[in-house]
């Protein structure tokens, strides 16, 4: 057994800043973002992209509204450099996108990265060197001095051979010194380094383009919040901070790469779109092999998914207040998303809530299906014992319910029958036609009662008007027929999220209530059909009354 890791393992030294600022520094307006999906990406994967691979997923970027996009390690193989001189050669790289190239500060490296970019139009060319001790020390074994030194004689190279490139070819550049190992590295020899880069990009020439420095953690070791002292602190030291682009490149070996770069971005829009999320990640996974766990923010299958009853409770009220709230407002405006446990919405991924109902589900959560999927807002005492019955039935069956099987479940629970398909073997009573006439609360209307036509009955004539306006005459014709004495304790109608209306009523006798609901393009037949429903659950009780 391991015992004690601070034997083992160094602890990372905290700089003290005793007066940081970013903690309260709010981000305004998103970052330039570059993606390194197609290198630095493709370079962990088990099995590398095919040009054809990388030709359809740099396409994909384009697309997304990356105008910055790291595209090969020329030099690492043909494949890298063959990818290049595609994109060049079949003028693939839009006007208004800039490549970038990675490249160590090695001369022949150097040199065949110039040759994968003969004719571009605009290119970042990333140069890298290792500051991190444990990188001079194991690796390459050199002093400060030796990697000063490096870094300024092939930046010198870089420099004089873009100007030839810029004179052949008419390319604009554009430098990016990589700092290796940055997290690990001692802060002000950082400094110095990029300080000497500059200097060295400058002796051969002016500079055109702000620098970028990429500050990498290349590997993980420290908090999130350790990183951004890091960063900071840099700027702080860093000569004319005006000329120079701050890049951040962080590595996810702790799980917080996305915290150590996010900070304060919440609420800023990208400038990219990811409105098809679930198309991107289906065609990375497809190409580099790896899959997406399923609870991976944002993008994970069960992200926008609640099983727990509190969290489906939640969330339908909050969406809920969200549809009532964006029909209350003008069409150019959008409201705040508040929606509990929700913190953005997830059609703006190109995605929907789902819910999904198991035995710790609740009566929130079934009454979103019902509502979403046959567009019932039910009253609250139907949601539970809707809720208590659906949840019965999951402890029996061991497993979860899907939406097909809990609107099955509520069919049957309240005889809700759709006009579309109004007879049921099971159902004592039933609306076998219904017509309704001018647009008025009236219907012509054949009522079945065990399978016979209701003939002749006050109210309830097969084949005549049957003026129906808050239900109640209805009723009273169907107890009298039935030798039943229910009363109408309540009743709502409403408009369903697909327009139409909406009934839903509760009757009782004797201290027991049951209750119904229909749904029809006419609330005159909806009424009617609601009440079919609850006195069928009156019937199937087989209660005395």
């Amino acid at each position: 057994m391991f015992i004690e890791p601070a034997q083992k393992y160094n602890h990372y030294t905290p700089l003290n800043l005793s007066d940081r600022q970013w903690p309260s520094r709010v981000v305004m307006q998103h970052p330039t973002w570059l993606s390194t999906d197609l290198r630095d990406g493709n370079q962990a994967i088990s099995k590398p992209m095919t040009i054809t691979q990388k030709l359809v997923l740099f396409r994909l970027l384009v697309s997304r509204g990356f105008k910055e996009i790291e595209v090969a390690f020329p030099s690492a193989s043909d494949t890298e450099f063959s990818f290049v001189r595609t994109l060049i050669e079949n003028q693939e790289i839009p006007d208004d996108v800039w490549i970038q190239v990675i490249m160590p500060a090695r001369r022949e490296n150097i040199l065949r990265t110039f040759e994968a970019i003969q004719g571009a139009k605009d290119v970042l060319v990333q140069l890298y060197s290792s500051t991190a001790p444990i990188f001079r020390d194991v690796i390459y074994r050199n002093s400060k001095d030796d990697v000063v030194h490096l870094a300024v004689k092939h930046t010198q190279l870089v420099r004089l051979t873009a100007n030839e490139y810029t004179a052949q070819f008419g390319t604009e550049f554009q430098l990016v010194y990589g700092i290796e190992g940055f997290s690990q590295s001692e802060m002000d020899f950082v400094v110095e380094v990029c300080s000497e880069v500059k200097k060295a990009w400058e002796s051969h020439g002016s500079r055109t383009r702000p620098f970028v420095f990429n500050l990498a953690a290349t590997v993980e070791c420290a908090p999130a919040n350790h990183f951004a002292d890091q960063v900071e602190y840099f700027q702080s030291l860093l000569p004319k901070r005006d000329e120079s682009i701050i890049s951040v490149h962080v590595h996810n070996d702790r799980g917080t790469a996305v915290a150590a770069t996010e900070h304060a971005f919440q609420g800023i829009s990208p400038g990219l779109d990811m409105s098809n999320l679930d198309g991107l990640v289906d065609f990375m996974t497809e190409c580099n092999g790896i899959p997406v766990h399923p609870r991976h923010p944002y993008a994970g299958k069960l992200v926008y998914t609640a099983f727990s009853g509190g969290h489906q409770d939640g969330i339908r009220k909050g969406l809920n207040l969200m549809d009532d709230g964006s029909r209350s407002m003008k069409k150019d405006r959008t409201p705040c998303w508040r929606v509990p446990y929700l913190p953005v919405d997830p059609s703006d991924f190109g995605r929907t809530y789902e819910v999904r109902i198991n035995s710790q589900s609740g009566k929130g959560g079934t009454a979103h299906v019902i509502e979403h999927v046959l567009g019932l807002d039910i009253p609250r005492a139907m949601q539970l014992e809707l809720s208590q019955t659906i949840q019965a039935l999951c402890n029996k069956c061991a497993r979860e319910l899907n939406e097909k099987e809990i609107c099955i479940e509520f069919s049957r629970l309240f005889h809700f029958r759709e006009p579309e398909n109004s007879g049921s073997g099971t159902d004592t009573i039933h609306l076998e036609s219904c017509q309704v006439q001018s647009n008025l609360p009236i219907i012509d209307a054949n009522i079945m009662i065990g399978g016979e036509a209701i003939v002749g009955e006050p109210n309830l004539p097969s084949c005549s008007k049957l003026q129906v306006e808050h239900g109640k005459d209805f009723l009273l014709a169907l107890n009298k027929q039935l030798g039943l004495g229910l009363v109408l304790l309540e009743e709502q109608s409403k408009k369903s999220r697909y327009g139409i209306a909406c009934f839903t009523m509760q009757v009782g006798q004797h201290g027991n209530t049951w209750w119904g609901v229909g749904r029809a393009g006419h609330l005159a037949e909806a009424t009617v059909r609601a009440i079919i429903s609850a006195v069928n659950c009156v019937l199937d009780s087989k209660l005395d009354l």
